[in-house]
């Protein structure tokens, strides 16, 4: 009788075992599948595509020049947005962008608005590889002033406010 016990416990246990062994063995399949999955561009990857029928895809190994300006992308940054006249000065950087938001290097950025109370000096006014170009800006007056910018003549589509105290 006992040794009919035993037997039966080992049967139970060497169930339980394979049973085990066998999710562990989908466990591991599905796991594999799984990272097969997201590794693949085309399951998860970004579907973007253009209305225009002339574009053309490129390679990865070809280096995306930038093309004109885009006036509505470039921006204007001001840091801080209120200073005290005649004694700090406000730091204005332009992003000069591309249609694809990509910087466009080597460009003259003009920085200017219609007050004279306004002093501008260039920190860098020709744009860098990222496309930005930096200014500070200070005044003798009490006020807030509007600037603006514009590259090849023509001027930017946003502008930037900064009060002197």
């Amino acid at each position: 009788m006992i040794y009919n016990y035993l037997m039966e416990e080992h049967r139970k246990n060497s169930r339980t075992v394979t049973v085990a062994i066998i999710l562990l063995i989908i466990f591991i399949l599905i796991l594999i599948l799984f990272l097969f999955l997201i590794r693949r561009p085309a399951l998860f990857g970004s579907f973007a595509q253009s209305d225009s029928s002339t574009s053309t895809l490129t390679k990865s190994t070809e280096v995306i020049t930038p093309q004109s300006t885009s006036y509505d992308n470039s921006y204007l940054f001001a840091s801080p947005l209120k200073a005290s006249i005649s004694v700090e000065r406000v730091r204005i950087t332009a992003y000069i962008l591309d249609g694809q938001g990509m910087g466009i290097a080597g460009k003259q950025v003009i920085l200017g608005n219609n007050d004279m109370g306004l002093h501008i000096y260039s920190v860098s006014q020709v744009t860098d590889s990222s496309g930005r170009a930096t200014f500070d800006v200070s005044s003798d007056q009490v006020g807030l002033f509007t600037i603006e910018a514009s590259v090849d003549g023509k001027k930017l589509n946003q502008r930037v406010t900064v009060s002197f105290n």
